[in-house]
């Protein structure tokens, strides 16, 4: 009955050691693809100047968020980071694209859940220094700057230059390198 107790006693000391294991490995493991996405729009911020009337030194760089996604709450958990200098400020706009007239937005991604009002939004920032950004492909056909997307298990996104150069932002070099071009 001893020699029960102890192999019983060591197999549980296995099972939580393999537990407490895994849920470490888990705890250190890779982000998830919301998180990855998050990074993605926090680093295009990096690699943008605005024109010296839309961003002026020492101002905070305003990422305007519209839909309720897991991109966009991961996106909530960079605030207060510094990007190029300036502060970096999270605006939740939960209202309708009018709202954005109330907000002075540098950056505006527009998360999946607001796809089928995502050219509303887009009109509103028309021809302004503002980087768009969303999570899908069919953004930059309808007049967006920069769409995620996920190819392969990868994030990846797209540059829709032609826009970006009405509205006086100068991407870097460097970053429309890393541009893809979506397989069809």
């Amino acid at each position: 009955m001893a020699y029960r107790l102890k192999t019983v006693k060591w197999i549980f000391i296995a099972c939580l050691t393999v537990l407490s294991m895994s849920l470490y490995a888990y705890a250190r493991g890779e982000p998830s693809e919301d998180q990855v996405k998050a990074a993605f729009v926090f680093n295009f911020a990096k690699f943008v100047d605005w024109p010296d009337v839309a961003l002026k030194s020492g101002d905070t760089l305003n990422l305007c968020v519209t839909g309720k996604d897991k991109t966009t709450e991961a996106l909530k958990q960079l605030s207060q980071r510094e990007v190029q200098g300036h502060l970096l400020h999270i605006i939740n706009i939960i209202d309708e694209p009018d709202a954005l007239a109330d907000y002075e937005c540098h950056v505006l991604f527009i998360g999946i859940s607001e796809k089928r009002r995502q050219q509303q939004w887009l009109a509103k920032v028309q021809n302004q220094a503002v980087l768009t950004i969303a999570d899908n492909l069919d953004f930059i056909k309808e007049g967006g700057m920069i769409s995620l997307y996920t190819e392969a298990q990868r994030v990846q996104f797209v540059v829709n230059q032609s826009v970006t150069q009405g509205t006086g932002l100068k991407l870097s070099a460097r970053m429309l390198q890393l541009a893809r071009v979506p397989r069809e």
